[in-house]
């Protein structure tokens, strides 16, 4: 959420409007990311379930209509959606980690510090550290 907050902000600096969804509205305000719209649905799943194209539809709609009467940055919505399952019956998290999530439990395990391993990764020859 972060890298996408900063892109958002970049991205509006050069005068295009941008909007987001999240799960996580406390983060994304903390964030600054310039308009959002916080949906309780489970990671992986922020527009809706597999298969469920007018729910995906609806989610869309709001989010495109949140873009179009917002009066300028920093407008939040909480769209009125609710996911089909209990809160205690949802999976929140995917059963199979990300492989960057994965990468960093493995990095953990061996011991080392997974910022600094990314950063040698990430490094480039136009990008000193």
């Amino acid at each position: 959420m972060r890298s996408g907050g900063l892109l958002q902000r970049e991205i509006e600096r050069a005068g295009i409007s941008t909007v987001s969804i999240s799960n996580n509205p406390d983060q994304t305000e903390r964030l600054c990311a310039p308009r959002a719209a916080f949906i309780q649905y489970p990671f992986g799943r922020l527009l809706g379930d597999v298969g469920d194209r007018a729910g995906q539809r609806a989610v869309c709609d709001d989010l495109m209509e949140l873009l179009q009467t917002a009066e300028g940055p920093n407008t939040y919505r909480h769209l009125p959606y609710a996911w089909h399952q209990s809160p205690e019956e949802t999976k929140w998290h995917p059963a199979v980690p990300s492989p960057i999530v994965a990468e960093r439990q493995r990095m953990e395990a061996e011991g080392k510090n997974p910022a600094q391993e990314f950063q040698k990764l990430l490094r480039d020859e136009d990008r000193e550290l």
